[in-house]
């Protein structure tokens, strides 16, 4: 029978509590009093049954052993004799708090009270002695305004005060809970209560206890009113100033019957509770612009026009109401809006404590950003309002620069700085604001080239071409302009190196400059390219520029290579490169000279068999020469095959030049001669079986594509090679480069004839005299030991009173009329006589 109306008690709890809605954390738990009710704890065992001493969940009643009448009660609970409390408006329940009419209270120092935190009145505070008051509370992290609840009052004897006592407070010391059965005393150490918290005089059966909270705010409340209908009473928390700003970690509420906190207890004192509630206040408590208050403002009204004003953030300021509470600002450019929503410091578990003000500022036009930017009158051609960094050549003038914002309300204004030569354009507008750089460049000399850059390990080449400028030296110094400089597909900026020195010596100017700089562009401050250490050097010959530009950036090297479009080689085998990412027709575009040779890592895949003049590691699949263009190579490779458009004469009597950056072995019908030795004013070459790389030569041929049939050639670096062959003060020099020169014998006619000024060709020979040019004959001729084929453009002697040599180069006297039959050399032709 108990078993069975045990389980029918326990169903009744849980339906209950199922019943009931949860609780936020930011309010009081079972502040209606409408949860299930439970045993009391600690319990006295003092005759009742336990059912006789319960109270509502979350809470804890004061229950003092052995006095009849000092009780709490509520709708249907059971203590005998006590009349059920009902709720506000007949519904639910409340709590009776009240001091019996009985002349033993008169001693006692604990009145019937309720509270969040543990009952003191039964506790055991170590020496077997009760001690008023309560401790703990409930772990609470918010920050309440006020506290509010309904209650009536009633007393039968003298109307002394009752008390409502609330408090939040952080503690330094964990507190230590020994539970206990039904009706065993609870053990609980003397730390956090009330007396403690709020630095009240201990009880003197308690005895002192060091104070290890903090208090925040609190609450102490006292009323002799007696109204008899429920009565709402909203008391504001007190925030202790120089604890304000921190967050509780406890709360605590007691409500007692007359004074808790008075050594003596009233008698006869009832006081009903009901409908708990904390209150968070999330309104505006004042309001002003521009340091004024804002004209009619009252908390309660939430819209206002200030439409004669221009909106600035920094003019606006507001003050909340709650403690605990935020005001969010938002304002809408494009309706001039401002939107003041304040939350509750309860926000996150009440989406309805907030409110929302608008103030209605005057609509504006702003963009912060400009429309169109000029200099000088004209047009900035690549301007786009997203782009903030442009170069112009020219000097800046006061004025020259037109700034158009793209707003109305926007407010544009210029700055420029002589020394970096870049005018900044400001453009604000309301919260946006965006700078716009002008760089003005110096006037250069331009030169065009192809940019190779290689960084961490990764070869690329720029596709377009690239234009180097060199300013006019003054006082030799130059500035060194890299415009439109770029990483692959991404435009990086302008490189600008100032100051360069600037010195010719010889037809060539070397630069060289170490300078720490920042890129200028729209990408130099995201990319990090500010202040880096830059190492230019460089050469300028004959009107091209070949350079390189180290970058220290991130700890990583960047090497930037600019050679000129008629470049005879792209040496790229440093870093691997990716044929997909960087095509060869890309490397090769817009580049003039036809014999370009380009050097790639061993293993590059991707390289078509076909290919010529391409290197990879130390082998090409064909070398192709295009005659007239030049040549040039710094590093030694193998072709497996040749092929040079040259077309040699082939009739077997004329004589040709060659320098080739190969040896091979001379193929029968073709002759080879080398300068051998000077016989007056005739050159003596002598045949070769086996030529030299880089070595000039003559070249009598019956096959007139002779080059082309050779294979497997070694090919030979030009850098520093001497294509010079020289006998008894007579020089013969080979040319890779189209070139002018000057006191020179250039072949022409089967003779080396000297010029004052001529040109030679690439892969062509000419001759030099060393020592007094004005002895130096005119013209020399040519003699091919062994052979009679080495002097072209036969004629028929009629007369001359010329010198007149063999064929051995020994002169001979007389005329050619009355020399024997045979052929002669007259200033340096054949001279057939009859």
């Amino acid at each position: 029978m108990k078993k069975q109306l045990l389980t029918l008690a326990l169903l009744a709890v849980a339906g209950t509590a199922g019943a009931q809605t949860s609780t936020p954390a930011s309010q009081v738990p079972n502040g209606n009093f409408e949860g299930s009710w439970v045993v009391c704890k600690p319990w006295t065992g003092n005759g009742k049954t336990k059912e006789m001493n319960k109270q509502p969940e979350k809470w804890t009643v004061s229950n003092v052993p052995g006095l009849v009448g000092w009780f709490m009660t509520f709708k249907g609970a059971t203590n005998v004799g006590e009349q059920l409390t009902p709720g506000r408006g007949e519904k639910g329940n409340a709590i009776k708090i009240y001091n019996a009419p009985n002349s033993f209270l008169t001693s006692k120092t604990v009145p019937g009270y309720m509270t969040l935190g543990t009952s003191w009145s039964t506790s055991d505070n170590g020496g077997g002695n009760a001690d008023g008051g309560t401790f703990g509370g409930i772990s609470f992290v918010n920050k309440p305004d006020a506290l509010r609840f309904y209650y009536k009052r009633s007393h039968s004897g003298t109307n002394t005060r009752s008390s409502v006592i609330a408090y939040l407070w952080n503690s330094s010391t964990s507190q230590e809970k020994v539970p206990s059965d039904l009706g065993a005393q609870t053990k609980i150490t003397m730390v956090d209560r009330d007396v403690n918290v709020l630095e009240k005089s201990s009880y003197s059966q308690g005895g002192n206890v060091t104070n290890n909270a903090k208090l925040i705010a609190k609450i102490e409340y006292y009323t002799t009113e007696t109204p008899t209908e429920w009565t709402e009473c909203i008391i504001p928390f007190e925030y202790v100033k120089k604890n304000a700003a921190e967050t509780p970690a406890k709360f605590n509420i007691i409500f007692a019957a007359s004074d808790y906190f008075n050594s003596t207890v009233t008698q006869g004192v009832t006081m009903y509770i009901d409908d708990v509630d904390l209150v968070y206040y999330h309104t505006l408590k004042s309001a002003t612009y521009d340091g004024q208050a804002i004209e009619n403002f009252a908390e309660n009204t939430l819209n206002y026009d200030l439409s004669s004003q221009v909106y600035d953030e920094k003019k606006f300021d507001c003050t909340v109401k709650g403690i605990g509470a935020e005001a969010v600002k938002s304002y809408n450019e494009a309706t001039g809006l401002l939107t003041v929503t304040v939350n509750g410091n309860n926000i996150s578990d009440d989406a309805t404590s907030k409110t929302v003000y608008t103030f209605q500022f005057k609509k504006v036009d702003y963009t912060g950003v400009l429309s169109a930017l000029s200099v000088n009158g004209k047009n900035i051609e690549t301007f786009a309002e997203g782009s903030y960094h442009y170069t112009v050549v020219g000097d800046y003038a006061d004025g020259c620069v037109t700034a158009t914002a793209k707003g109305a309300d926007d407010v544009v204004a210029t700055n420029y700085d002589a020394a970096t030569r870049i005018c900044s354009i400001n453009v604000t507008g309301g919260s946006k604001a965006n700078t716009y750089f002008v760089k003005f460049a110096k006037a250069t000399t331009d030169y065009k080239g192809k940019m190779s850059i290689a960084m961490v390990g990764q070869q690329l080449l720029s596709a377009a071409t690239s234009t180097v400028g060199i300013t006019t030296p003054v006082d030799n110094k130059a500035d060194f302009q890299l415009l439109g400089f770029a990483l692959g597909e991404m435009p990086v900026g302008d490189i600008f190196v100032t100051d360069v020195p600037y010195a010719e010596e010889n037809g060539v100017v070397n630069l060289y400059k170490e300078q720490t700089i920042t890129i200028f562009g729209d990408n130099s401050e995201g990319m990090g390219l500010i202040d880096l250490p830059v190492v230019l050097t460089g050469t300028l010959k004959d009107g091209k520029l070949t350079a390189n530009i180290g970058i220290t950036w991130n700890g990583e090297k960047i090497t930037v290579d600019l050679v000129p479009l008629d470049a005879t080689s792209l040496d790229l085998s440093s870093n691997a490169v990716n044929l997909e990412g960087t095509p060869l027709a890309d490397m090769k575009a817009d580049m003039t000279n036809k014999n370009l040779t380009i050097f790639l890592p061993e293993a590059t895949e991707g390289v078509d068999a076909k290919e010529k003049n391409v290197v990879v590691g130390t082998t090409a699949s064909s070398l192709s020469l295009t005659d007239g263009n030049d040549w040039g190579v710094t590093k030694d490779f193998t072709a497996a095959a040749v092929s040079y458009d040259r077309v040699f004469k082939n009739d077997g009597n004329y004589v040709q030049s060659f320098v080739l950056p190969f040896g091979f072995t001379v193929p029968t019908g073709t002759t080879v001669a080398e300068l051998s030795s000077v016989n007056g004013d005739n050159l003596v070459f002598k045949p070769v079986a086996e030529t030299e790389a880089n070595k000039p030569y003559l070249v009598v041929t019956t096959d007139k594509n002779f080059i082309n049939k050779l294979t497997n050639v070694q090919v030979k670096a030009t850098t520093g090679a001497d294509l010079t062959t020289t006998v008894d003060g007579v020089s013969h020099i080979g040319s890779y480069t189209a070139q002018n020169v000057e006191g020179v014998y250039g072949y022409a006619n089967g003779k080396f004839v000297k010029a004052t000024t001529g040109s030679v060709k690439p892969f062509r020979t000419y001759v030099k005299v060393a020592g007094d040019q004005q002895a130096a004959p005119m013209a020399f001729g040519v003699n091919i030991e062994g052979t009679v084929t080495g002097i072209n453009n036969a004629t028929t002697a009629a007369t001359a009173k010329e010198a007149i040599y063999n064929l051995q180069g020994v002169r001979v006297s007389g005329d050619l009329k009355h020399l024997t039959k045979g052929v002669y050399i007259v200033n340096g032709q054949k001279v057939v006589v009859k």
